[in-house]
């Protein structure tokens, strides 16, 4: 699989490196790391480009080759990056992000600021900051620039410190224990009406991304014992307490209306354990009056469905 990666990465970079419009090119996770990818790895890079809208429709792998068997677009869950994925023989499967040249060198010139600098991140906007963290996230797995026209690639390279997960303000906190509650009543709400899909996907999985950033939480610990939490639930098993791996598997539950309220409640048990040992870390006040209501409203609901 390394050889596959190699070769496919010299056609890339010969391609870009003719190609006015691809300004820089860049590996990022295992396959930076040389000697680190496995037969499962993924083939993760990113295009600094000039025209991206053309980058982003299919046209222009053929002019790499081979011939891909796949290819279609989506959404990185860190960042929210357009990704282009590509299946070719073997299966090698290469994730290739499109990043504008504003874009690029609007967080490569971040990047290097904060090098420099680092307390400007406090001045950053949250929203800009949230974009920052997402792409440092990825670095910190591993990048290796092939192509760097114009120098933006490498800024974007530069490591600013450690981005381990950390506590959160207590408002972010109670915002995220209130938005769990709501979001486990407006499942309630899917199961009483036996919509088993809308429970499922549309409302679990953002019930399941807040039950993630309080496990996340709850794993950055004091500065001395912090846990790497990756993203988007990565290598779980190897940063979550113990104690909470045990009920992480009764969260989730088959296509059936009686294993899914048992997975709300127990979604509910496990975010409320985590949440007030998080809570009783930082100082902050645990709503335990707003969960016992919860708790009331959402055994109502499950009578009307006996």
């Amino acid at each position: 699989m390394a050889t596959a990666h190699t070769e496919y990465l010299a056609r890339l970079v010969s391609w870009a490196e003719s190609a006015s419009a691809v300004r820089g090119v860049m590996v990022l996770g295992s396959a930076a790391q040389r000697g680190t990818e496995d037969a499962l790895s993924d083939l993760d890079v990113m295009l600094i480009t000039t025209k991206p809208r053309e980058l982003r429709r299919a046209g222009w792998l053929h002019e790499i080759g081979p011939r891909p068997i796949l290819s279609w677009t989506y959404h990185s869950p860190v960042g929210r990056q357009t990704v282009r994925q590509v299946v070719y023989d073997g299966p090698l499967v290469v994730d290739i992000a499109i990043a504008s040249w504003i874009q690029a060198a609007l967080t490569g010139a971040t990047v290097a600021s904060m090098a420099r600098v680092p307390r400007l991140r406090r001045a950053i906007p949250p929203s800009m900051s949230a974009q920052l963290d997402a792409w440092l996230q990825i670095t910190r797995r591993g990048i290796r620039v092939l192509v760097d026209k114009d120098g933006i690639a490498t800024r974007m390279a530069r490591s600013i410190g450690e981005t381990s997960t950390s506590l959160p303000s207590e408002a972010e906190f109670l915002n995220t224990v209130h938005s769990l509650f709501g979001l486990l009543l407006w499942q309630s709400k899917q199961l009483v009406r036996s919509e088993l899909w809308m429970a499922h996907v549309t409302v679990g999985q953002q019930v399941r991304d807040q039950l993630l950033v309080m496990l996340q939480w709850h794993a950055a610990g004091t500065e001395q014992d912090a846990k790497d939490t990756w993203y988007g639930g990565r290598h779980i098993a190897q940063w979550l307490d113990p104690r909470l791996s045990v009920s992480l598997p009764k969260t989730w539950s088959g296509y059936d209306v009686n294993q899914s309220w048992e997975a709300v409640v127990a979604t509910l048990d496990l975010f409320s354990v985590a949440a007030r040992e998080v809570a009783e870390r930082a100082g902050y006040r645990y709503p335990t009056d707003d969960e016992r209501q919860l708790r009331t409203w959402l055994s109502e609901r499950q009578l009307l469905t006996d």
